[in-house]
């Protein structure tokens, strides 16, 4: 499978790209600054491309099957428009290349509390994090109004840990366990999910309970 990763040079999804490729998938990194991981392979491809720029990343997405994006929220406190921008723009290139697949990153906060709130509207929701579930909430509203086959994968917190770790899934509401979720198994996930008919168009809540 080809393969675009948004987000490549970041935590989770330099575990992405490294198991993509350990599978001999191939993928192009999609990034402001791609040389920022450091990883030799004659299956990885960097390109430069801001999201921002709907026409570049329209040229950058031909000719791949599928994408993941892992923007999280820390590029969302440096710009709170980023997400809800880069998606519109991600799904009108995926549009015209006929690409359908996606898998994204999004915050738990905008899984189910209930039947109708959302965790980010609870009250006590930290304020650190609300900024970050606000503007995945746009890029979730993006993607329901598209055609695209997504799912959105929302995990708590993300560690290190085993790449074999057991995890709980649970569509729309984030499973009862420790707030946390290994990357690597979480990185192992999102590649299994590609081709799972199970997630499509729906919020997935994930964590390890071991990490």
């Amino acid at each position: 499978m080809r393969l675009i990763v948004t987000g490549g040079t970041g935590r989770l999804g330099r575990r992405v790209v490294m198991e993509a490729l350990s599978r001999n998938h191939t993928v192009t990194i999609l990034s402001r600054s791609p040389e920022a991981i450091d990883l030799a392979h004659p299956g990885l491809q960097r390109v430069s491309v801001n999201v921002r720029d709907q026409a570049a990343l329209a040229e950058a997405v031909q000719g791949h099957d599928a994408v993941i994006s892992t923007l999280g929220h820390r590029r969302a406190a440096e710009a709170p428009d980023l997400l809800s921008v880069g998606m519109a723009n991600l799904i009108a290139a995926m549009e015209g290349a006929g690409i359908q697949r996606i898998v994204a990153l999004a915050s738990a906060g905008i899984l189910q509390l209930d039947a109708s709130r959302l965790r980010f509207e609870r009250a006590g929701y930290p304020e650190a994090f609300r900024a970050g579930s606000q503007a995945h909430l746009k890029a979730w509203e993006h993607l329901e109004a598209s055609a695209l086959d997504w799912t959105l994968v929302c995990p708590p917190e993300l560690v290190e840990g085993d790449r074999e770790a057991l995890l709980s899934v649970q569509a729309d509401y984030l499973p009862e366990g420790p707030l946390k979720v290994s990357m690597e198994a979480l990185a192992r996930w999102m590649i299994d999910a590609l081709p799972d008919a199970s997630c499509s168009r729906k919020r997935v809540g994930i964590l390890s309970p071991t990490p």
